[in-house]
């Protein structure tokens, strides 16, 4: 996947929350200007704090669990407030339920502001393609 130092030019969700998708750019000066998207299919939960000048450096799976406890704190008080799809009792019930789903999940990084998090099934680069250069 490309997404190395590529600007986050925004994301979108669609099919009721299932389909996530990171529209990443390359655009420097002198240098062909590229758009690539990534999709997270089946999506369980993502939070994305800071998007604004947010510029990608890591999309790295992590298991489960790790990802579960670090947000342990935030996941009780998101099924207390809004609900969770999947949530029953305490974060480790969910975090076995999410498992037993088949569920990924994805620690992003950036080197401007942004972090955030997807639980999904599966992660894929959709076609990349050229841009026209900015007058």
């Amino acid at each position: 996947m490309r997404y190395h130092d590529w600007h986050l030019d925004g994301y979108s969700v669609s099919d009721g929350g299932k389909s996530l998708v990171l529209h990443l750019l390359w655009d420097y000066p002198g240098q062909v200007r590229e758009r690539s998207d990534i999709r997270f299919s089946d999506v369980a939960l993502y939070h994305f704090t800071h998007t604004g000048g947010a510029i990608i450096t890591a999309i790295d799976e992590i298991p489960v669990a790790t990802l579960i406890r670090q947000i342990e704190g935030k996941l009780v008080e998101w099924g207390r407030l809004h609900g969770l799809d999947g949530w029953r009792s305490s974060a480790n019930d969910y975090k076995e339920r999410l498992e037993a789903a088949g569920l990924k999940a994805w620690r992003i990084e950036s080197a401007i502001g942004f972090s955030g998090f997807v639980i999904a099934r599966e992660v894929e680069e959709l076609a990349s393609n050229t841009l026209e250069p900015q007058s």
